[in-house]
């Protein structure tokens, strides 16, 4: 949940595992992982003029209430698969969270796993903590605000919106600017391009022409309803 009047014009996740050895003993071979989850959401606001971004706060939430057991035999050299398999059942419940994070997670607790366990250890504690961060970028919403107050400003139809042309990192030159956002359009970026042939960021034209149907750059005008 976004706090009141935040917009977030873009999403970063980044994954921090932790392994803590549970203090216990066993006479058998075999290692007992707990799961545990939490996301932290945070929010920041990026001001225009290259000027550093402000933190606007944070929501922390714990996802499971209880631990996910994972036993594995100490010597098992089948242990990524299985712990990959076993969070991908757990993370159905957190699908639209935690799904495109899977395999750094998997890759993070295999290696700190490996890394401490021993033959007197049979039960380790996983901590996972997703971090979310949300930015806001007031140079888009500046954009979208100039924008709307020209006089018989119309925004262009949603069926034009949709037929935009996406391009392909080999068919733009990454190095280019976007002028809505003037950020450069780089490589791993979604970028349409309107029928005048002028690129841009996808989620930046398209919040554009859902207030104004001319291009930022040349004035052609999109299709309106």
């Amino acid at each position: 949940m976004f706090p009141t009047g935040f917009v977030s014009h873009d999403c970063f996740k980044n994954s921090f595992v932790s392994v803590e050895p549970i203090v216990s003993s066993s006479s058998l071979p075999y290692l007992t992982i707990h799961f545990n989850f939490s996301i932290v959401q945070q929010f920041w606001y990026i001001r225009p003029n290259d000027q550093a971004s402000v933190y606007r706060g944070g929501i922390r939430e714990d996802c499971s209430t209880k631990s996910t057991q994972i036993i594995n035999h100490l010597s098992d050299t089948m242990l990524y698969e299985k712990l990959d398999h076993a969070l991908s059942q757990v993370f159905m419940q957190f699908k639209d969270e935690f799904e495109d994070q899977q395999h750094v997670i998997v890759e993070q607790t295999t290696r700190k796993l490996l890394s401490i366990t021993t033959t007197e250890m049979s039960e380790v504690c996983v901590d996972v903590e997703l971090q979310i961060d949300h930015y806001c970028d007031s140079r888009i919403l500046l954009a979208l605000e100039e924008s709307s107050t020209v006089d018989g400003m119309v925004p262009a139809s949603e069926s034009s919106i949709e037929l935009l042309e996406p391009m392909e990192a080999d068919e733009r030159n990454s190095n280019d600017d976007c002028s809505v956002c003037l950020d450069e359009l780089g490589e791993e970026t979604d970028v349409l391009r309107l029928p005048c042939s002028h690129m841009f960021h996808a989620e930046c034209i398209t919040k554009w022409l859902q207030n104004s149907h001319y291009c930022p750059l040349c004035r052609f005008q999109m299709p309106t309803d």
